[in-house]
């Protein structure tokens, strides 16, 4: 088959319908009915909404020139291990810390495959 036969458009529609089936080389108008013109008008008002409520629901405020979300400023986390008391820089270590109350080094070292021991109060001795 080349692009340049007339016949080209038809065989690859045939081609098409006998690998994926009639529906799949039918005109989507056909499927379409008032029915579902109302529906998806009606899901697309309701989406509209949501978002126009949501816009109105953030609060920004004000820092440096930039509007940024109030629930961005509020959140406060602790990235010191109270184990090694190191400051951690890594983003995997917030699963741990909220976990375990730990770092991931410290995690690996001390909790890994004794995790009952931890959440049954044992710390290591600051020396070790």
């Amino acid at each position: 088959m080349s692009q340049s036969d007339p016949e080209y458009i038809p065989k690859l529609e045939k081609a098409i319908a006998q690998k994926y089936g009639t529906e799949a080389i039918d005109n989507p108008r056909k499927f379409w009915t008032p029915e579902k013109e109302q529906e998806y008008i009606q899901q697309s008002r309701l989406s509209a909404q949501k978002i126009r409520k949501n816009e109105t629901q953030v609060e920004k405020i004000e820092q440096d020139g930039f509007l940024i979300n109030k629930k961005l400023l509020s959140k406060s986390s602790n990235r010191t291990c109270p184990v090694c008391e190191v400051y951690s820089f890594d983003n995997r270590d917030g699963l741990y810390m909220s976990k375990f109350s730990a770092c991931r080094k410290c995690y690996i070292r001390w909790i890994e495959n004794r995790e009952e021991r931890w959440k049954s109060g044992w710390r290591p001795n600051k020396e070790g």
